[in-house]
């Protein structure tokens, strides 16, 4: 695989993988380094001698970035100057073209696409595709290495840089015309967290490029729709599909069940004013489950009413999460446990936690280049798990209905 590896045109971290427009990149590094002290999370980490590393960061940054550079090496470098901060609301990402998501599946519009500069000179890796496809076959589940579908739609084969922590992801497969094969879809490194990634990667539908700080690669799943082929059943996901949320139900005679599939404070409120209804007239097993699995988050006005209803309602409560339980679900998950000395089943939180926004507020930099999406909101108390995400008392296997385990797990509490 290393002489494979040899072929490919990239420069150490630049990713510079083909022929692309080069932008002035020093403009694009200011407006980050002023929008990033807005923040509260800046305020409350880069103080005393975070303020220095975080100004010398900025000045070698700066000096890297006095001549032209492509744009996947200079939205890199802004990242890394936004790494300083434990903050994973706060993002920098290119500014998403403009135009419908439905397009994507207009012929016209792809032909029209794939003539453009866009198109032509999107990031390419220069290697034989059937001969990586057939390398990345053999690699194990376990390795980050390996071919990934990209929901049903495209597949990707992703390589690691001859001995290095850095990988990258480019497509094999497409039914999109606004991919072609060998494009890239996600340069990958690797950090200090074990199994931990930060990924550069472009969106499946308007390929701008976005940023995932400290992905965490289980399971054979790098995003909830970016699965290994080889990855197996993998139960860490629920199929939202088939099951409805902020419904009471019964498992047995002595343990119940709800999913809370979000807490958004724009959709959720009907379902939180029933839910607890359910909950004062329905609950009576003495213990309850409570599923928070791909929950990204939403207003404590939705989460908090449900677990004052819960009081003095149940024994024991059991809460399952995965990597994909965020922001105030996560909140949820830490007051379950010390409110109600609940346990956590499953898999580690998504560590988006302790900063929101409240606002939704969207900063645009005078070129039109990078967006940068501030936060607005903090709550201290729950920075120790800000980016590492809230552990599990118990960790639940992938290849098993995670229900059925904790099921089998409350069982043992009773022996």
């Amino acid at each position: 695989m290393k002489n494979l590896m040899t072929l490919i045109f990239l420069i150490t971290l630049s990713f510079n993988l083909s022929a692309q427009a080069n932008c002035d990149c020093k403009p694009e590094l200011d407006f980050v380094y002023e929008q990033m002290q807005t923040t509260y999370s800046f305020k409350d980490q880069i103080k005393g001698d975070q303020k220095e590393v975080f100004e010398s960061l900025y000045q070698k940054l700066s000096t890297q970035m006095a001549e032209p550079m492509s744009l996947p090496d200079c939205f890199w470098k802004l990242n890394q100057l936004m790494s300083l901060v434990n903050d994973k609301h706060a993002e920098v990402f290119e500014k998403k073209p403009d135009f419908e998501a439905e397009k994507i599946y207009d012929s016209a519009f792809v032909k029209a696409y794939r003539a453009t500069d866009a198109f032509l000179n999107f990031p390419k890796a220069t290697i034989d595709l059937d001969v990586l496809a057939a390398e990345l076959k053999l690699k194990a589940a376990s390795d980050i290495e390996g071919i990934y579908n990209i929901g049903s739609v495209m597949k990707m084969g992703v390589y690691r840089i001859d001995d290095t922590d850095s990988l990258v992801g480019v497509i094999l497969q497409s039914q999109l015309g606004t991919w072609a094969l060998g494009q890239v879809f996600a340069y990958l490194k690797e950090t200090q967290q074990v199994a931990h990634y930060d990924i550069a990667f472009y969106n499946q539908v308007y390929k701008h490029l976005t940023f995932a700080k400290a992905q965490y690669f289980a399971n054979g799943m790098l995003f909830s729709n970016v699965i290994k082929e080889n990855a197996g059943e993998n139960h860490s996901l629920i199929n939202g599909e088939e099951k409805e949320g902020y419904v009471l139900s019964n498992l047995t005679d002595d343990v119940q069940y709800v999913w809370l599939n979000s807490f958004n404070r724009r959709t959720m409120a009907t379902k939180r004013d029933a839910l607890i209804t359910q909950i004062e007239n329905e609950l009576k097993a003495p213990n309850l489950i409570i599923d928070l699995r791909n929950n990204g988050g939403g207003a404590d006005k939705i989460s908090l009413p449900i677990l004052k209803a819960l009081k003095k309602k149940t024994e024991h409560i059991y809460v399952i999460t995965n990597f994909y339980t965020g922001s105030n679900a996560e909140m949820t998950t830490v007051r379950l446990k010390q409110l109600f000395n609940a346990t956590q089943l499953g898999q580690r939180t998504y560590g988006a936690i302790s900063y929101g926004s409240n606002y939704g507020k969207t900063f645009h930099s005078s070129s039109g280049l990078f967006s940068f999406y501030p936060t607005d909101m903090r709550q201290r108390q729950f920075i120790e798990y800000e980016e590492i995400g809230v552990a599990p008392d118990i960790a639940l296997k992938a290849d098993t209905d995670w229900i059925e385990q904790t099921l089998n797990y409350i069982k043992t509490q009773k022996q």
